[in-house]
């Protein structure tokens, strides 16, 4: 692979290591009925398991994106993903609900690595242009693997189990994480690039829309992710037609995610931001109140186009607002800010859905989209 030009390989291996990334922490909402029902757990304790999960995920993002900027990007996006499949296949053997929790946790911790290192190194590499597009591509490969971790989960859980599930996709992120490790070589940076963290009094408050939008984004999304496939089942879906659903929605979701990365070149970020979180938020107030199964799952598929979508402007603000050598610093620190705030949301809903029931989480993801919109209009600068 050494004749792949530079821009070009930073895509490819940010894509792969977002493929794996991103299927393996999808794997768990994807069997969650199942783990609901053989660990005979509420939605909340559901809920709050995701939350774990997703806290250390969350905040160890900073930590990972400092150690991005002081070591091989390539290296550290290969030990996230073999910690990812040992964490996967641990699970895999759990006999008690206390290990599934602990093994969760780990897998939370291979998945703090992707998102900091991933996406600055894309960053990085498009410096100069054509940004949107490429964090749009990279985006995407995470998108799809959402899709094919939905859309299989539905078949090979009757086949292999939700065990089974788990063991598959972990052995295949070790096997990633051996030939990125292997064949990738990360280009030397230049000298001239800074890794000292100082950052303007202006570029701070600058970017605490960017934050709390992206906190409000990532809710939704940890929401809807959390919990479609078992609010389908709930409808009267099958397991196997409730991924089929969710991973349209994914699927829809990568289109978004390169239509809207396209977009931002050209409208820029913050009339993207706009027109995908008010899209989010009048799709969810329909589902609030939408009683028809079919008529949901059409809704709810139609959403992965503004829930994906939203996030390449938000990377591109980020970048517009950071200087190149603190970069991976900067999506770290971001990133753990927006999705720690983000991963109280599958517990905050699934205990609400305990007592409600489980179409309030529609409720509560369109009052999150209004918000972000408000914010977006009021304080991120045109």
């Amino acid at each position: 692979m050494g004749n792949i030009r530079s821009d070009s390989r930073a895509v490819i291996v940010s894509s792969l290591a977002h493929f794996d990334n991103d299927v393996l922490i999808t794997v768990l909402p994807a069997v969650l009925p199942i783990v609901i029902g053989e660990f005979g757990l509420s939605y909340g304790i559901a809920g709050a398991t995701l939350t774990a999960f997703t806290l250390f995920l969350s905040l160890l993002q900073a930590f990972m994106g400092y150690m991005g900027d002081r070591m091989n990007k390539i290296l550290l996006l290969s030990l996230g993903l073999a910690t990812l499949g040992t964490a996967a296949i641990l699970t895999s053997f759990s006999s008690s609900y206390i290990q599934f929790l602990v093994f969760q946790c780990l897998l939370g911790v291979g998945a703090s690595v992707y998102h900091p290192i991933g996406y600055s190194l894309t960053s990085d590499t498009f410096e100069l242009g054509r940004r949107g597009k490429a964090l749009g591509i990279v985006s995407a490969a995470g998108d799809i693997a959402l899709a094919a971790a939905f859309a299989t989960t539905g078949f090979l859980v009757l086949v292999i189990g939700w065990r089974g599930i788990f063991m598959f996709w972990g052995l295949l992120a070790l096997t990633s994480a051996s030939i990125l490790g292997l064949t990738m070589v990360e280009k030397k940076r230049s000298l001239t690039i800074t890794t000292r963290y100082r950052f303007d009094r202006k570029v701070i408050v600058r970017l605490i829309p960017v934050i709390t939008v992206m906190g409000l984004a990532s809710a939704c999304y940890r929401i809807v992710n959390s919990f479609t496939t078992t609010y389908l089942t709930t409808m009267g879906l099958d397991i196997k037609s409730a991924n089929i659903v969710t991973a349209f929605m994914f699927v829809l979701g990568v289109l978004g995610s390169i239509v809207v990365g396209v977009l931002t070149d050209r409208l820029g970020e913050r009339k993207s931001i706009l027109l995908t979180m008010a899209i989010l938020g009048a799709q969810s107030l329909i589902l609030a109140y939408a009683v028809n199964v079919y008529f949901i799952s059409i809704i709810i598929i139609s959403m992965g186009f503004s829930m994906i979508g939203v996030w390449p402007p938000m990377y591109s603000a980020i970048a517009n607002l950071t200087k190149l050598g603190p970069r991976a610093f900067t999506y770290g620190v971001l990133f753990a800010i927006s999705q720690s705030f983000g991963s109280l949301f599958p517990f905050i809903s699934g205990a609400l859905a305990d007592v409600f029931g489980l179409q309030i989480i529609y409720t509560i993801v369109s009052i999150l989209s209004f918000t972000a919109v408000f914010v977006t209009y009021l304080m991120l600068k045109k």
